[in-house]
């Protein structure tokens, strides 16, 4: 064997192949945050739903692991995006609803120390946001949050600033990325299928662009040929007893006719469609990089939709239909084509799930669980037994069989739901006696939560 300065050949080989192992091994990965709005979970082909096609987000599920049980930690846009970026809930800020004016005196500190963006930027990371902020900005602006903007436009935009980036990346010189896509649909429902009684014919053009498409497209479609795309009618139509004031005081209540919640139901599965196209652009260009194997890929969605299920359209309400939402999470080590129905997860677990993934430590006092043992195969349950969820109208929490509310407006004052009999939650059973043990337990472990979270106000400033 030759000797080099005293070390044979084979060693140098050997050690060089050790070194550019250990180097590859502890590449950091690369992260690819997909949001669209207002996609509720079943609103996938790869759930079994036959009215939507969802190719890109089926392929990602097949190299991923999808979670059944995932729900928002609040119903509507802000908090509930606010909690996926910082991993806190949004009232530990003083907010439960949408404020397009926060007080930035309680937003500032918790998007700089606590948001996802800046964790990720000072562990060394290049981090990216293109499309709808959705957060409480005012006079805070992204890159408080720790990400700088790329482009507003929220329906194209992000796919085409993927693909320019993808393109342009060079792996051996640039420093890992933190990418954080975030398209509008099939949020444009809300303007609608036509017949929202707020908006009528006040809708600047961005906000038409894709409905205006569809309504277009109806007019070429056989009435045979619409029918068999339109979704049936769901099987809980009637408001629930918690509920059936929301028909009153909320934004949510149509009086509709057949068609017009047909339309409605229609259009919804056509925008969920239209926003999957912009996905598979980003997916197809990040295979196309070859980028895939070292990045992680996170899709959800901010919260669900009633789409005609007790009586309501849009979100808000602590009901399955608004809280539940899809989450598929793929990328190195993570296994393939799973599909977890037992765990109960939370948008506030994405911080600590992500940050644990990538190696990077998991801030303190979040209320999140990360979601990494069962992303590796590690384990199969995380050390949770419920989740809370809260809104401007009160508190949830959920262990899994048993949802206990508590209303903060409204004459009612709680609820109590047991959805592995109800699925539909159409009856309340807190004033059932039957139901009197679990209720004290329910409200027990909710109030304690509820003070906990307040109690985290002073922490994250």
């Amino acid at each position: 064997m030759i000797k080099v300065a005293g070390i044979l050949l084979c060693e140098v080989s050997v050690l060089f192949l050790t070194s550019y192992t250990q180097a590859k091994e502890y590449k950091k990965p690369n992260i690819l945050f997909i949001m669209t709005d207002q996609q509720r979970y079943d609103m996938l082909s790869c759930v079994g739903n036959h009215y939507v096609n969802t190719p890109s987000l089926d392929r990602l599920a097949n190299n991923g692991v999808r979670f059944e049980r995932n729900y928002c930690a609040n119903p509507v846009s802000m908090p509930s995006r606010f909690a996926m970026v910082t991993g806190r809930f949004a009232s530990e800020i003083g907010y439960t609803n949408n404020s397009t004016q926060p007080d930035t005196l309680a937003v500032l500190p918790a998007a700089r120390k606590n948001s996802i963006g800046n964790i990720f930027r000072n562990a060394g990371y290049k981090t990216l946001y293109s499309g709808y902020a959705g957060f409480y900005c005012g006079k805070t602006n992204i890159e408080d949050y720790g990400f700088t903007q790329n482009g507003t436009d929220y329906n194209a935009g992000p796919a085409n600033f993927a693909k320019k980036f993808f393109m342009n990346y060079n792996p051996k010189a640039d420093e890992p990325f933190f990418l954080y896509l975030s398209f509008m649909n099939p949020h444009d429902i809300c303007y609608g299928a036509g017949f929202d009684p707020r908006f009528p014919n006040k809708l600047r053009p961005h906000q038409i662009a894709a409905t205006q498409k569809y309504i277009e497209l109806r007019k070429t479609l056989s009435d045979e040929e619409y029918h068999s795309q339109v979704p049936p009618v769901p099987g809980n139509t009637e408001p629930n007893g918690a509920y059936a004031e929301i028909k009153e005081i909320g934004s949510g209540s149509r009086n509709w006719t057949e068609e017009q919640w047909a339309f409605y139901r229609w259009m919804y599965c056509r925008l969920v469609e239209d926003v999957e196209q912009q996905i598979g652009r980003v997916l197809a260009a990040l295979e196309e990089s070859g980028l895939a194997d070292n990045t992680i890929v996170v899709f959800t969605s901010d919260h669900g939709e009633m789409n005609q299920s007790h009586g309501l359209v849009f979100k808000s309400q602590l009901l399955e239909e608004a809280t539940r939402t899809p989450l598929i999470i793929s990328g190195p080590k993570v296994k393939k084509n799973i599909v977890d129905s037992i765990n109960l997860t939370c948008g506030i677990d994405l911080v600590p799930t992500i940050c644990d993934l990538a190696g990077i430590p998991i801030p303190e006092n979040l209320s999140g669980k990360s979601l990494k043992p069962i992303l590796t195969g590690e384990a199969n349950k995380i050390d949770r037994d419920y989740i809370i969820i809260e809104s401007s109208s009160g508190y949830q929490i959920n262990d899994g069989r048993y949802k206990y509310t508590t209303f903060t407006r409204g004459n009612k004052k709680e609820s109590l739901m047991d959805i592995s009999i109800d699925p539909g939650e159409m009856s309340d059973k807190s004033a059932d006696s039957a139901y009197a043990t679990t209720k004290r337990r329910l409200q027990h472990l909710l109030m304690k939560d509820i003070k906990r979270i307040t109690e985290n106000i002073s922490v994250i400033k």
